[in-house]
């Protein structure tokens, strides 16, 4: 099998294993993960957001949404560029955030713990995929490779 193949697989058994895990509360893995953001690293603008998660700003926005819909996401004009808005968690957002965060805890402790090998060394693999998939990315996003 090829390395995607097997990144494919690890990815579909982290979706479920996270998804059983936030059963209980209302944020869904991929919400928690932009509250997180926002949380540890707001105020941001959806841009960032974006960059951030790397992520097409469009999704984002659907996210941002979602979160306003709740009450969740506050709105602050940016100080240097007035088109911009500059984005927090509200306190109804953090009490969400804190709610879901400590399910998430539970699950990353119980994983963590059954690792074979040190979390540091699978930040560094995953930091050198990541480079090496935005490189490619960015090849294939100039200039398109034809199909064989």
């Amino acid at each position: 099998m090829s390395l995607l193949f097997e990144l494919f697989v690890v990815n579909q058994r982290i979706r479920r294993l996270v998804r059983a895990a936030l059963a209980e509360v209302s944020l869904s893995a991929d919400e928690y993960a932009v509250y997180s953001l926002l949380f540890e690293q707001g105020p941001l603008t959806a841009s960032e957001m974006a960059r951030r998660m790397a992520m097409p700003l469009t999704t984002v926005l659907d996210y941002l949404r979602g979160m306003d819909a709740h009450g969740h996401l506050r709105r602050d004009r940016h100080p240097r560029d007035g088109r911009a808005h500059q984005l927090s968690l509200t306190m109804a957002g953090v009490a969400e955030h804190r709610r879901t965060n400590k399910a998430w805890e539970r699950m990353r402790s119980r994983l963590e713990g059954s690792l074979p090998v040190s979390e540091k060394s699978i930040r560094r693999a995953l930091a050198a995929l990541d480079e090496a998939v935005a490189a490619t990315l960015n090849e294939f996003e100039l200039q398109p490779v034809a199909a064989d």
